[in-house]
């Protein structure tokens, strides 16, 4: 079933909390892709950096410290303001963002009324995800098989 794609975007200024400088960045979302959301920086020069994870990871990090590894989410208080810290790590570096927190609930908010929470793998297109294991023919559900 083909479903129109909604697509969810919410621009804002950013901020380095431990170096304090403010940059542009924008939070999207495409009901195509129903479990990611994609945050994108500006980092000057018309470059843009860009970084995908799961939505379910922001949901949680807006009430409670969320995530492990590479991307972390949690709401805490800098410079007397209520923030959505942001922290990513790369071989490259790590940064600590600040996310003004009514960015991230209306982006939450938009994106839950696009697509409920719980309800994402009704959004996917599954023959077009499938289409690739397919492609040499039905699938037989005989197992793998050797040309020979």
């Amino acid at each position: 079933m083909t479903r129109a794609e909604a697509i969810i975007s919410v621009s804002f200024d950013a901020r380095l909390l431990d170096e304090g400088g403010k940059f542009p960045a924008e939070l999207s979302y495409r009901s195509t892709d129903p479990f990611a959301v994609v945050i994108r920086f500006d980092v000057g020069n018309g470059a843009w950096v860009e970084w995908v994870f799961a939505r379910e990871l922001l949901e949680d990090g807006l009430r409670r410290p969320a995530g492990i590894a590479d991307v972390r989410v949690a709401p805490i208080t800098h410079a007397g303001e209520t923030v959505v810290e942001l922290s990513l790590s790369s071989p490259g570096g790590h940064a600590r963002i600040g996310l003004p927190r009514w960015a991230v609930r209306t982006f939450l908010r938009r994106a839950a009324a696009a697509v409920p929470s719980g309800g994402e793998s009704r959004h996917i297109d599954w023959d077009l995800e499938l289409a690739p294991l397919t492609e040499g023919g039905p699938l037989t559900g005989d197992g793998p098989s050797i040309a020979g």
